[in-house]
């Protein structure tokens, strides 16, 4: 039965525009807030955008980002993770935007002349970060454990030092056009090559960048590109034609995509460079996909209804029809209660030679919840056709 092709069109259009349907009503918002810091011995003025959902969704914890730079880079990270978090392209976060306008180099660039790591007020910043603003927002905010920290040139070279950790308190890390010290090069290496922590970083510079931070950036990027290691998810991001002070308006929505990169569903590009030429199940590839999302974002996400049909077009291209039945079970651990199961064991039973009960099957579905794009209806004519073509 190829019906799958309209199904798939179906399906993908509801599951491109269910979480906005969810979110459309709500609105962010903003608190301008300060931490008084040992520290630093002052007050240190932050900004904070929390999700939509936030006042909603009140057992949900979010992913943390930290923006340095706050001053400026606030208003861009927070509008993209707003964007893209309503289209489903990426979980909501909580931002926090830390004001560093009149301290920026002393927060992130004194380093000892030896090891060329932070000292003095640097080391204060960073455990200013590490021992008060951290366990402030997971005192005060339903945060979850996926932290990601931002930041621009001199900011971005400070974020990597959270990576030389062995637990760092920050598993991504978006790097851009960063001021790279003496040094980092081989830290960030060593450390990733051997990191048993799930590391998101994403790295971008621009051919127009400044000369030196482009050629840097380049060095480490391809001392990055070399390292294998299943922890570590590394994507560089290198533009043509934006200067230094304008690559943050497209590094900026695009690293945060990247770093949501195995969050998102499963499009047609994934479809076609990987699920269609699978020699092992799909169901397999699609639970693990979903694994690595847990593993690397804390995130526990239901199986998009738009994966769910990713794999019922494989299925039906490849006529593996047996799957249906696993795809069934799978459907009812994620949308226990909905017509999903009944209509996956349904298309099991049909097309394994048994369309009588396949047609039973179908209409006993019609007391269950819809999911978005299979409607009571279609299930009813699916059992209708069956019986007008065998005159049940």
């Amino acid at each position: 039965m190829k019906k799958y092709i309209l199904n798939i069109l179906i399906f993908t259009l509801f599951a491109n525009i269910s979480n906005s349907q969810k979110l459309d009503s709500l609105y962010v918002s903003r608190i301008n807030d300060t931490i008084l810091s040992k520290y630093l011995n002052e007050k240190r003025p932050i900004e904070i955008q929390l999700p939509r959902s936030y006042d909603v969704d009140l057992d949900k914890k979010y992913p943390l980002i930290i923006v340095l730079d706050g001053d400026y880079m606030f208003n861009i990270v927070a509008g993209s993770v707003d964007y893209l978090s309503y289209w489903g392209d990426i979980p909501e976060n909580l931002i926090v935007g830390i004001n560093q306008k009149d301290t920026r180099f002393k927060d992130s660039s004194v380093l000892d002349n030896t090891t060329h790591t932070p000292i003095t007020s640097t080391a204060s910043f960073y455990d200013f970060i590490v021992n008060e603003v951290i366990p402030y927002f997971s005192k005060n905010y339903r945060i979850s454990n996926f932290r990601v920290i931002l930041g621009q040139e001199r900011t971005a070279n400070f974020a990597n030092f959270f990576l030389l950790k062995k637990n760092p308190v920050f598993r991504g890390v978006i790097s851009i056009s960063p001021k790279i010290s003496k040094n980092m090069n081989s830290y960030l290496s060593e450390n990733l090559s051997k990191t048993n922590s799930k590391i998101v970083y994403t790295l971008s510079t621009s051919k127009k960048d400044f000369e030196s931070i482009f050629k840097n950036v380049s060095e480490l990027k391809n001392s990055l590109d070399s390292i294998n290691n299943k922890n570590l998810k590394f994507e560089s991001l290198i533009f043509d034609e934006e200067n230094h002070y304008i690559l943050p308006s497209l590094s900026v929505p695009k690293s945060i995509r990247s770093t949501y990169s195995i969050y998102s569903d499963i499009d047609k590009i994934e479809y076609d460079s990987i699920i269609s030429n699978l020699k092992t199940s799909p169901i397999d590839y699609l639970t693990n996909r979903y694994q690595l999302i847990k593993d690397f974002y804390d995130e526990d996400k239901t199986i998009s209804i738009n994966d769910f049909m990713a794999v019922e077009e494989y299925i039906e291209e490849n006529e593996f029809f047996d799957l249906y039945n696993e795809l069934s079970q799978l459907a009812k651990q994620e949308y226990p209660e909905t017509i999903l199961p009944s209509y996956y064991r349904g298309r099991f039973i049909e097309e394994t030679g048994d369309p009588k009960k396949a047609m039973y099957i179908y209409r006993s579905a019609y007391n269950m919840r819809e999911v978005k794009g299979l409607t009571k209806e279609y299930l009813l004519e699916l059992a209708n056709r069956i019986e007008e073509d065998f005159n049940y």
